[in-house]
């Protein structure tokens, strides 16, 4: 081309010649004016060496100017404002015309013609182009001396965005990060050459010139062009120039050439110049040059108010179609057409990937990412469900070019791996992500390394299910997996952890699988798998089936015999897919029957505001109710596209399909399902958090619901946001992971339910029972008890009796926290070691069926003979009588046995005995339908029930005083005994206790964290009281009695929040200890300044009557009958015998 150039400009300085030396042409330049475009002027003797000059300042350009012979024209070149301005002034006072090269000739005379266009000639044009393509989008790249061009198109176009190039400017990072994230298709360059050279080498390094984007190039870009289609807006006579050194000959000589047409006897120049430049501008008409395959030809004509298209215009990508002035488009691509070759179709598919489509609708709305771009998809239908091979590659060949930047995959894991292995080999380097769980296979980033996953694994899931279960409380379940690989490894992953975790799966290996592809009929022939897992007597079977099978498995159990609440399936599958495929009402009953409650255990879906904004658009636009798998599909598109905006926002190739995939598996976003990440080493999605949802039947409509989110990371593993739906009602209180816990029941589980009306009678019962004791142990105090006693001032020899009383603080203690809130959970060895010295035989020997009535019956009978010993000691019928042996035996089994069943036993004895109230769960609405907690043969309120209902309320009536007054009493008979017990201390105590039993009988089985705060408030009245009022005269065992109850509190408080947090994994025992070696610590600390040491044992001692009880037979340290006799007339211990006539 520049020899082309070169060749035409000789041939016009040769003809120019003559022409030249007739108008008395003079050169002016200055040391800034370019040597090649004076060569070119002054080469070929156009212009001599005397014709031009050279000046350095104003001055000597007004000398040189007066010294020159008149001449006609007066060529600028010196690049320079002043000396412009200067010049233009010169020559109209000499009537010379004043020719330089600048659009722009403000404040200059009219004798200064410009041999380039105006600044409003151009921006005329470039609103004429711009308006017939539609043209109203894109970038613009300029220069600091093209600003007016930026501030014109931004006025034409809002949406216009501009990048300033500065000198030195690093061009590769310029678009990287500013020009890349503005997403345009249309590029405008106003820059200089050298600038423009490398913006475009930039945007073919980073592929942003492909098909559907437009390169314009104006001003000075042109000069160098270098991309195919490329758009040029050059000046007439300018099409070929292709430096400014170029531009500025060209302009002159063409100009010369014009007049030389003009040029006759009337020849005056200033008026031919103003017909050759109307308006003192010579270049107001442009030509349209497209530049391809290395040339460039005009195919257009553009003046400021007009355009005309004389040849097709081939632009980038070579397509004759002009690029469409909007947001750059960021193709992706589905599987989610309907065909199986040689299958039936799956016409759900396109249902479930209704999320994609939401996804891009969404982000192309404005989700915050990508927001100057737009997303496509295109949609493929090369196998749904099934994949045939050599269909399969037929249809991904056709369409090889349509794949996009990332593809969205099939929810099967048979179709994705075929997908994958297909793309590997058409070698497309196309990231694949998608939702297919149930191959491990896909798991491994060597063998699919495209892949990524946005739900967890199926086998993941199975290895994280027997920590959930651990962590709801079930240790106890069955398991059943249809026979091939996915359901194996799924079955293989959770046992090994089961085994680990210390769970139990109940039913035997014969009864755990089943094939897979059994049918409604012939799934007969598996009964005995299902029979098995029925007499394993299991309640939770977690399960490993696809929806069809898992569909006809609740069908045959339901014809088992099992019905609603036998049986909670556990599942990895939505709990809504086992209404699919039931279209016979029949058969769909018997689904609902049985599958109702299931657990399913998931990633999550819609998750957070965005979830629920993503289910509400999908469910307003398609009026149904969306799939779970569409929250999964939307995050598929949703990954790759937040992938596409960090990769754009930091000025990086998005094309590459390398570099996306790495970022894709190398982010973390929120998306519908929650904070979604790929597991480093894997292409499995990170476990975040879990989904535990359930189902239920509403107008013979199954509704999935969200029950809670399971944290593996987190401390606090579970976090529940509704009741768990049981038994025909929310409860937060888990059923049992085996069936017929009490044993075999006449009933099926099914049948029990919550009977409310017994629950409050028992309620109803308990509290009058509180409040009759509580009443009569305040009269017994005011009547009998309301003394004082004097403080241990001095240091006595320790006595057995006294070694009980300690005792007693220490047995008391586990009583009390066996009557507080259920810390089994968290650690069944200290529970069962704090029942059993609790002496609460209803929580440490399983009182069920036979054994609780063998109990209930020596309960019953201790009643009895406490009551004997109470009348044997009040009227001392061992001393009246003491030559007969049966009342001197009665005397020696009062003193021995006083302080263990009055004291002791208070609270295993009403405990058992309340027990027999309890029946709050039924089979039927009416009370007599209801059975014992105890014993469910038991029914109530008929027959034997009946009876020892009446002899348990007798019982607690006749013994609760009893222990009541006979408890200060026993110390007044003990003559070595030193630690006395305030009496007041003893009536609260008996409260307390009461109190604490009726929660534990009523509060505690209808509000668990109820009852545990209500625990904590009546603890703490009870420490307040303790320390308030001193309940013994050793201040040691009074500081020791509310150290005790302040340990127990500290038990109540961590098992409160482990209920309400759920969280058996926590290290509760941790804490447990940590925080009674605190407070032991500060209580021996608290003691050693505080309370010294009143007792002592003489050394030499057999230490074993340190253990004695408190009365030996035959030889009893007690009081004798005179001195008890001579107690009563003194004090009030009881009434006279004047009273007694009366």
């Amino acid at each position: 081309m520049t020899d082309f150039i070169t060749f035409y400009l000789e041939l016009v300085i040769i003809f120019l010649f003559p022409f030249a030396q007739a108008l008395n042409l003079v050169l002016f330049v200055n040391d800034t004016t370019s040597n090649s475009a004076l060569n070119l002027l002054t080469e070929n003797h156009v212009f001599s060496s005397y014709d031009y000059y050279s000046a350095t300042s104003l001055e000597g350009i007004v000398i040189l100017l007066n010294e020159l012979d008149s001449p006609k024209i007066l060529i600028d070149l010196t690049e320079n404002v002043a000396y412009h301005y200067y010049l233009s002034h010169l020559c109209g006072d000499l009537k010379t015309v004043h020719l330089v090269i600048d659009d722009s000739l403000n404040y200059f005379t009219d004798w200064t013609f410009s041999g380039s266009s105006s600044r409003p000639g151009y921006l005329n044009a470039l609103n004429v182009l711009f308006s017939h393509f539609n043209w109203t989008q894109g970038i613009i790249f300029n220069s600091n001396e093209n600003t007016f061009i930026v501030d014109y198109l931004m006025d034409f176009s809002e949406y216009f965005k501009s990048v300033t190039i500065e000198p030195n400017s690093n061009i590769n990072d310029i678009i990287g990060r500013i020009a890349m994230p503005l997403g345009a298709t249309l590029y405008y360059v106003f820059s200089d050459a050298e600038d423009t050279a490398f913006i475009q080498q930039t945007l073919i390094t980073k592929k942003l010139t492909k098909l559907g984007s437009g390169i314009v190039l104006g001003k000075e870009s042109y000069y160098k062009t270098v991309i195919d289609g490329s758009l040029l807006i050059t000046e007439e006579n300018q099409e070929y120039t292709d430096s400014k050194e170029a531009y500025i000959s060209n302009a002159v000589l063409y100009i010369l050439a014009a007049l030389e047409e003009y040029i006759d006897n009337d020849f005056q120049i200033k008026n031919t110049m103003e017909k050759i430049c109307p308006y003192n501008f010579c270049g107001n008409s442009f030509s349209l040059v497209n530049y391809f395959d290395g040339s460039r030809t005009i195919v257009g004509k553009l003046t400021s108010s007009s355009i005309s298209i004389t040849q097709k215009i081939i632009f980038t990508g070579n397509t004759t179609t002009p690029p469409v002035s909007e947001k750059k488009t960021l193709p992706i691509s589905i599987n989610a057409g309907t065909t199986n070759y040689g299958k039936a179709s799956f016409a759900t598919l396109p249902i479930y990937a209704r999320g994609t489509s939401m996804a891009i609708k969404m982000i192309n709305e404005g989700l915050g990412i990508l927001e100057n771009f737009q997303m496509s998809l295109f949609v493929y239908d090369c196998g749904s469900t099934f994949y045939d091979p050599t269909y399969g590659y037929s249809c991904f060949l056709k369409d090889i070019d349509k794949f996009g930047l990332g593809a969205v995959s099939s929810y099967t894991s048979g179709v994705t791996m075929a997908t994958l292995n297909t793309f590997k080999l058409l070698n497309l380097t196309v990231p694949v992500v998608g939702s297919a769980t149930s191959s491990s296979a896909l798991n491994s980033t060597s063998v699919y390394p495209w892949f990524s996953r946005v739900q967890v694994s199926d086998s993941n899931l199975a290895s994280q299910m027997p920590n959930l279960l651990k962590a709801l409380g079930w240790k106890s379940f069955a398991i059943l997996y249809q026979n091939e690989t996915w359901g194996i490894s799924s079955y293989l992953a959770l046992k090994e952890v089961a085994d680990n975790a210390g769970l139990t799966i109940v039913n035997p290996n014969e009864y755990r699988a089943i094939p897979p592809g059994l049918t409604r009929d012939n799934i007969g022939n598996y009964s005995y798998v299902l029979q098995g897992i029925l007499d394993s007597n299991a309640r939770l079977v977690v399960e490993f089936m696809y929806d069809d099978l898992l569909g006809y498995t609740l069908e045959k159990f339901y014809d088992l015999g099992a019905r609603n609440g036998d049986l909670i399936f556990f599942s990895a599958i939505s709990a809504a897919l086992i209404d699919i495929g039931a279209k016979d009402d029949a058969y769909r009953h018997k689904r609902l029957a049985i599958g109702c409650p299931m657990l399913v255990f998931q990633s999550p879906v819609w998750m957070g505001a965005l979830g629920k904004s993503i289910y509400n658009n999908l469910k307003n636009d398609y009026q149904t109710t969306p799939s779970d798998l569409s929250c999964n599909f939307f995050d598929s598109a949703f990954l790759i596209a937040n992938a596409l905006d960090f990769m754009i926002n930091r000025g990086q190739d998005y094309t590459d399909g390398y570099k996306l995939n790495y970022t894709i598996r190398n982010i973390k976003i929120s998306g519908c399902s929650g904070t979604l990440a790929i597991s480093q080493g894997s292409n499995d999605r990170e476990m975040d958090s879990m989904s535990i949802d359930s189902n239920q039947v509403i107008n013979n409509s199954l509704v999935v619901y969200h029950i809670g989110l399971y944290t593996p990371s987190n401390t606090r593993y579970l976090t529940f946001e509704n009741p768990f739906f049981y038994d025909n009602q929310y409860t937060i209180i888990k059923p049992p992971d085996l069936r017929n816990q009490n044993g075999n029941c006449p009933f099926p589980d099914s049948k029990i339910r919550t009977f409310y009306d017994g629950r409050y009678l028992v309620f109803g019962i308990c509290f009058s029972i509180a409040f009759v004791t509580s009443i009569i142990t305040f009269y017994i105090w005011k009547k009998w008890w309301n003394v004082e006693i004097g403080e241990l001032k001095e240091r006595k020899e320790i006595s057995s009796q006294d070694f009980i009383v300690g005792a007693t603080i220490a047995v008391e203690f586990f009583q009390f926290a066996s009557m507080g809130p259920d810390y089994r959970s968290f650690n069944s060895f200290l529970s069962s070691i704090g029942e059993a010295l609790s002496l609460d035989l209803g929580n440490f020997v399983k009182l069920s069926n036979g054994v609780f009535w063998g109990i209930c019956d020596a309960i019953l009978g201790l009643s009895v003979t406490w009551v004997v010993l109470c009348i044997t000691v009040f009227y001392r019928l061992d001393e009246k009588y003491s030559h007969v042996s049966i009342f001197r035996f009665l005397g020696q089994l009062a003193d021995l046995l006083m302080p263990i069943l009055g004291n002791l036993c208070f609270i295993p004895f009403v405990s058992v005995l309340l027990d027999v109230f309890v029946c709050d769960e039924s089979i039927g609405n009416h009370f007599t339908d209801s059975f014992l907690s105890k014993d469910c043969y038991q029914f109530c309120w008929k027959g034997d029930h009946v009876i020892y209902a009446i002899l348990s309320g007798i019982a607690i009536l006749t013994y609760e005083p009893l222990a009541v007054f006979c408890r200060p009493l026993w110390q007044e008979f003990q003559s070595v005994l030193h630690v006395k017990t305030l009496p007041l201390f003893l009536m609260a105590k008996t409260i307390i206790q009461i109190t604490l039993i009726v929660m534990n009988k009523t509060v505690k089985r209808a509000e668990a964290a109820t009852h545990g705060f209500l625990f904590l408030l009546v603890l703490l009245i009870y420490v307040i009281f303790i320390f308030k009022n001193k309940p013994y005269n050793y201040p040691r065992f009074s500081w020791w009695q509310g150290v005790s109850i302040i340990g127990v509190m500290w038990l109540g408080f961590l098992t409160t929040i482990d209920i309400l947090t759920n969280n058996s994994n926590f290290p509760w025992i941790a804490l447990v200890i940590c925080g009674w070696a605190i407070i032991i610590s500060v209580g021996v600390y608290v003691q050693r300044k505080k309370y010294p040491s009143l007792l002592f044992r003489k050394k030499g001692k057999d230490t074993s009557t340190l253990f004695r009880f408190a009365f030996q037979f035959g030889n009893r340290s007690r009081v004798s009958a005179d001195e008890f006799n001579r107690m009563r007339r003194s004090s009030k211990i009881a009434p006279s015998s004047s009273n007694n006539n009366k």
